[in-house]
């Protein structure tokens, strides 16, 4: 390996991330060129002094986002870039004026890490009981909850979530954009608006039976891997736009 090697360091970021980001930034900037070959997992492992299992998790990672491909006796090449794999986030509508003035706050419900359940882990295609960091919250207007909205994702995405004070946080989204080091690269949404039962009744404080937007979303940090699976209920309206990174 010619290139100039970057030191990976103990410390929060677990050593097979700063190997991801280190080679994912070399292929986007053009230093690995596509159809080049990649170096070995043992250059990698001498490379940077790191043990086989943590350089296959890297290389895992890189193909999950469609950036190689490996053929099993050749190596790794660089794959031509996807058409569709340009990040983008999620924007969050600015707020109505009746809202504003009648203050915005958010309500804690759940914030914290736990062992993935069945229902869980094949959402995010996770071994069960792995760990997972659910958020459950509702936000409030002028003290009535208006949306109740909960969220599981692989604590790799962003392992310091769990102690965020997520109170003063108006989008959970845009911090996951923000702090993370994984791109989103897909999304998944489900919408509809229905008569809500009386679990729904009791996440909304509202009455059973009283309409609702209920939405359920799948966010991909790359085209097959699950990173945040999110699920919303809405008493009168839910607005999205998209935006290019």
């Amino acid at each position: 390996m010619d290139r100039s090697i970057q030191k990976i360091v103990v410390g929060p970021v677990p050593k097979y991330r700063q190997l991801l980001i280190i080679i994912r930034n070399q292929i986007l900037n053009g230093e690995i060129l596509p159809g080049e070959r990649m170096p070995s997992e043992e250059e990698l492992v001498k490379a940077y002094n790191l043990s086989r299992g943590t350089v296959r998790k890297a290389i895992a990672q890189l193909e999950a986002e469609r950036l190689i491909e490996t053929e099993h006796g050749i190596g790794s090449f660089v794959r031509a870039f996807h058409p569709n794999a340009i990040p983008f986030h999620l924007i969050a509508p600015t707020q109505n004026v009746r809202e504003s003035q009648a203050g915005i706050s958010y309500e804690i419900v759940h914030q914290e890490k736990i062992p993935a359940s069945l229902y869980v882990a094949e959402e995010l295609k996770l071994s069960i009981g792995s760990p997972v960091i659910h958020i459950a919250r509702r936000k409030l207007v002028g003290g009535v909850a208006v949306s109740f909205t909960e969220r599981y994702l692989n604590e790799e995405i962003l392992p310091t979530l769990v102690y965020e004070d997520l109170t003063k946080i108006g989008s959970i989204h845009d911090l996951l954009i923000g702090e993370s080091e994984y791109p989103l690269l897909r999304t998944e949404i489900e919408i509809e608006a229905h008569r809500i039962n009386a679990e729904e009744a009791h996440q909304l404080n509202a009455q059973v039976g009283d309409s609702a937007i209920v939405v359920h979303r799948m966010t991909y940090t790359a085209p097959n891997r699950p990173a945040v699976s999110y699920y919303g209920l809405f008493k009168n309206m839910y607005y999205i736009g998209v935006g290019i990174q």
